[in-house]
């Protein structure tokens, strides 16, 4: 039998597929078995909750998400982990990034409890997109002025630049917030103590599971220290080759052929 206890998986560019859908019937009865193996299933993702929820409505049987990149974390109507980024360390972030041409962004959100703020000013470049990931939109006219629980600041840019400004971000604010590429030209601002992993470990510990006995799938930055702290770290095929460095497999098939559904079954067969 597996020694796996808790199957962890990000969800763009690994779970879903390019079309933003998966392979629901394979993967319901993938998700009995799983039950019935008494193997956790975790969505982890850098996402908001609702986002989230909106995405995963047609498995109502997918109870806990670890949202936010780790700072959030529920399961059923139950908020079991939360943190946050100060709100004068969120304005103060605000402030330096759009008074600097070099680091100013298409697009500027703060995810809070309550909604994602953007200014009304800001024009993004993929409309669709950002309606289907930011579905509780409010629109402001000075993000400084926000008051509520931040979980990220999360910025668009260029795609192929975002792994050096997310360096840069990181430069100027070496002790306050983590930036991390989060995929599609995202860069997500984090709490400097908080990703995937640490949100991971804190509810497998509260279930009494080891870090050897959890198997997570990711494809980018932000997925590392996630697939690193575990005992099986898969990456995409398609995933970025940092992702792929921190790995313990790569996957044979992409998120458009059933990457993770395919590993899933190999650890039910417990061939891995």
């Amino acid at each position: 039998m597996t020694h796996i206890k808790l199957i962890a998986t990000d969800v763009d560019g690994t779970f879903l597929n390019s079309q933003r859908h998966y392979n629901q019937p394979r993967f319901h009865e993938q998700l009995d078995r799983l039950h019935a193996a008494g193997i956790h299933f975790v969505i982890a993702s850098g996402n908001s909750l609702g986002h989230l929820h909106d995405v995963f409505a047609p498995t109502p049987a997918i109870k806990t998400f670890v949202a936010e990149n780790g700072g959030l974390i529920t399961s059923g109507d139950k908020t079991l982990f939360e943190d946050a980024i100060p709100t004068p360390v969120v304005h103060e972030i605000v402030r330096t990034i759009l008074a600097d041409d070099t680091l100013r962004p298409q697009v500027l959100r703060l995810s809070g409890a309550h909604g994602t703020y953007i200014n009304r000013a800001d024009q993004t470049n993929d409309p669709a997109s950002q309606a289907y990931f930011f579905n509780n939109i409010v629109l402001v006219d000075d993000l400084t002025q926000v008051d509520d629980t931040f979980y990220k600041v999360n910025g668009e840019w260029p795609n192929e630049s975002i792994q050096a400004l997310a360096a840069k971000i990181n430069e100027r604010f070496p002790t306050e917030i983590h930036a991390t590429a989060s995929g599609f030209g995202s860069i997500d601002i984090i709490p400097p103590h908080m990703n995937k992993a640490i949100g991971l470990h804190q509810l497998a510990d509260s279930w009494g599971i080891k870090p050897a006995e959890i198997a997570a799938f990711g494809d980018n930055d932000n997925d590392q220290e996630m697939l690193a702290h575990v005992g099986l770290g898969v990456a995409m095929s398609n995933g970025t080759d940092t992702v792929k460095q921190v790995a313990d497999l790569i996957t044979k098939t992409d998120n458009d052929h059933d990457g993770v559904l395919d590993v899933i079954d190999a650890i039910l067969a417990d061939e891995l």
